[in-house]
């Protein structure tokens, strides 16, 4: 078998297509739509955009199901099934004049895209890839922001020349697009079943049995939900996403400091760029030096940028702030990822990050909502930045406790 070819790459492209589908076209481009289609429906904005809320719940829910559905059916027919799903309940929203109808598209736009979102390409690049893991890991999670701030434009000059209901049925149709290299590339969930070794896999099948042969076997790890080391990463898993739902209120906040919308716009592309700029770089620092290092230098540098938020005053240190708030996506998502196959093993990894994936999104539906409350509550956003850096020592104790813990296991 070998370890080197080029279907590495391969599998790790039709990923990164997969990634724009699901979480570029199926999450960052619908902003483009609130206003449109709230005032096409009569409805208020966040009535409509609860069907974006649901498709994520409902997503998040449905990854608890993938390990299980991935083993028992194979996975390319449950790909090409949840593709055209997705394509079919996007395009239908064109035809849509309901509230009701976008709430059961959007469910099923959830179920359908969770099947080919972070979870299973997780899963995917777990098992094709030993060296570089967390480089593989990170594009292709990285990808998806760029999938969205391209297409967030296109759809908004299209829904000023045709339409939001023909620029959802286009929109559909690109689902199918993107998704078509990967239902078509031939591969497996794993590359053994190819006749391949993960990539970088240093010993031959010889080398590994003469090993096994010779040294004694460690115990293994009996893993279980209740055990502390996972209780306290579900709630790390938790608290990170749920303090990146602050990038969705940057423009309301440039206005509380004196700026104007110019400059709020801004602030929300600053942090963008941050966050596509970041989950590249957690990958490769990942790779050199550890996930945890990798992560607990990325909340620090969040750290800095939530400081320089509440004491600039001119745009162009805010817009640096927001850029740096921006390395916090990088541990929501292939942070996380990579944490959890690290602290948790690859053979646990099925069992663990679709439950963490679960509440990690529950964060994100939470937190949203909550911090516009703490505003207002207080008509600021001070509270709501102090608090973050609060948390953020209250992340890093968890991590510590994860750390100590997993070494008791394993000393």
């Amino acid at each position: 078998m070998k370890n080197k070819s080029n279907k590495h790459w391969g599998v790790l492209s039709v990923c990164c297509g997969l990634s724009v589908a699901a979480m570029g076209l199926g999450v960052n481009a619908v902003g483009v739509f609130l206003t449109p289609v709230s005032d096409s429906l009569g409805v208020m904005r966040g009535t409509f955009a609860a069907h974006t809320t649901i498709a994520l719940l409902v997503g998040s829910m449905m990854s608890l199901f993938i390990p299980s559905i991935i083993r028992k059916f194979p996975y390319k027919a449950t790909l090409f099934i949840s593709v055209i799903v997705a394509s079919v309940s996007t395009i239908l929203m064109g035809f849509s004049s309901s509230i009701l109808m976008f709430y059961i598209l959007g469910a099923l736009r959830g179920i359908s895209t969770a099947l080919f979102s972070v979870v299973p390409l997780t899963m995917i690049i777990n098992q094709w890839f030993e060296k570089k893991h967390g480089f593989a890991t990170s594009v292709v999670l990285g990808i998806s922001g760029l999938g969205g701030a391209l297409f967030s434009p296109i759809f908004a000059t299209l829904i000023e020349n045709v339409g939001w209901e023909m620029t959802y049925i286009i929109k559909g149709l690109l689902f199918l697009v993107i998704c078509l290299p990967a239902v078509f590339y031939p591969f497996s969930m794993e590359p053994q079943k190819d006749g391949l070794l993960p990539y970088g896999h240093i010993a031959s099948e010889k080398q590994t049995q003469k090993t096994i042969a010779e040294k004694p076997q460690k115990k293994k790890y009996d893993f279980d939900f209740f055990q502390i080391s996972f209780l306290c990463f579900a709630v790390f898993a938790t608290l990170i996403p749920l303090k990146t739902t602050i990038a969705h209120h940057l423009p309301g906040f440039a206005e509380t400091v004196g700026q104007g919308a110019t400059t709020g716009a801004m602030l929300t592309s600053a942090a963008m760029i941050g966050n596509v700029c970041f989950k590249l770089i957690i990958g490769v620092i990942s790779d050199s030096f550890g996930t945890m290092k990798a992560s607990v230098m990325m909340i620090g540098i969040n750290a800095i940028g939530v400081i320089l938020l509440l004491v600039a005053s001119t745009p162009m240190l805010l817009g640096v702030g927001a850029f740096l708030f921006g390395a916090l996506f990088s541990v929501g998502s292939a942070g996380v990822a990579l944490l959890t196959k690290e602290i948790f093993g690859i053979d646990n990894y099925g069992k663990t990050y679709p439950l963490i994936a679960l509440v990690g999104g529950s964060g994100v539906a939470v937190g949203v909502a909550l911090i516009g409350y703490v505003y207002d509550f207080t008509g600021s956003f001070t509270s709501t930045f102090v608090v973050t850096l609060l948390a953020h020592v209250l992340s890093l104790g968890l991590l510590i406790i994860v750390v100590k813990y997993r070494k008791g296991l394993f000393a």
